[in-house]
């Protein structure tokens, strides 16, 4: 009992890769990106950008070994019909030309791997829809399987987690359900070194007859997730991640920029 020591769980975090963003405030304030190991939430009204985040992150999780990257593949789960492959497929180009871009300024080999274009990228993301929570349960466990046969995969997307689950009229069951899955979610996360993003809708919570605006689903899904991040759009057309849930900074909001190339920050 006790043989790690808070130095030894440091050493063996630090070695762990993250998936950055693009954006390098936020990549920066998450300790690098988003982490394996952890559930990470993206919570926000429509248009807010929370699935635009998971495409890009389903890109940014295959960047090659040689820029730093995992070089690994990602699984997408869709509840709501919000996966575009035309939009991936944009992302994918131009992250492809941004990689050319780098691996020849600061590579001594004379050519870039012809492994990272649109066409591989789009092939290393496998893609499932799911009408009902029961075929959610079921593909879950299919991840299982899944990631038992192919260690490549470094990524798991659930667009959106709380879609399925807003209708439930028994909210025991829909508490003890959501809390099976997160804990099954959590336990691959560990196992297997896998990242794992969902994204949450806003509902309106009455405190005191107060009513507020808040994540869904309420403190079941709150106390399971590792990282909680708001997404929010301003006046002005930019896009706002508030942190609220994070391992390495306290409360803090982000601006970053949705452009046809995909998620970028503002340095």
């Amino acid at each position: 009992m006790f043989t790690k020591s808070a130095f030894d769980c440091w050493s063996e975090e630090a070695k762990d890769r993250s998936i950055i963003t693009l954006c390098k405030k936020l990549d920066s304030c998450l300790g690098g990106g988003v982490a394996p190991k952890v559930i990470t939430e993206f919570c926000g009204a429509p248009g807010t950008g929370k699935t635009q985040m998971c495409l890009q992150l389903c890109v940014n999780v295959q960047f090659p070994h040689e820029v730093g990257g995992i070089g690994g593949q990602a699984l997408f789960i869709d509840t709501n019909q919000g996966f575009s492959p035309h939009r991936l497929q944009d992302i994918a180009f131009h992250c492809t030309e941004r990689y050319q871009q780098i691996y020849k300024k600061f590579s001594k080999k004379p050519t870039v791997s012809v492994e990272f274009n649109s066409t591989n990228i789009l092939n290393n993301v496998s893609y499932m829809y799911c009408k009902d929570y029961v075929e959610l349960l079921t593909a879950v466990e299919s991840v299982k399987c899944i990631l038992e046969s192919n260690t490549n995969v470094k990524l798991l997307v659930i667009d959106s987690f709380s879609f399925l689950f807003r209708s439930f009229e028994d909210n025991t069951n829909r508490t003890r359900i959501i809390y099976e899955v997160l804990t099954d979610l959590q336990q691959m996360a560990d196992q297997y070194e896998l990242a794992i993003v969902i994204t949450n809708e806003l509902t309106t919570r009455i405190v005191n007859d107060i009513a507020t605006v808040c994540p869904a689903l309420g403190d079941s899904l709150a106390h399971k997730v590792g990282q909680r991040i708001i997404l929010s759009k301003q006046k002005n057309e930019h896009n706002i991640a508030f942190l609220i849930k994070c391992y390495h900074v306290p409360k803090i909001c982000i601006p970053f920029k949705i452009k046809e190339s995909g998620i970028r920050g503002f340095d």
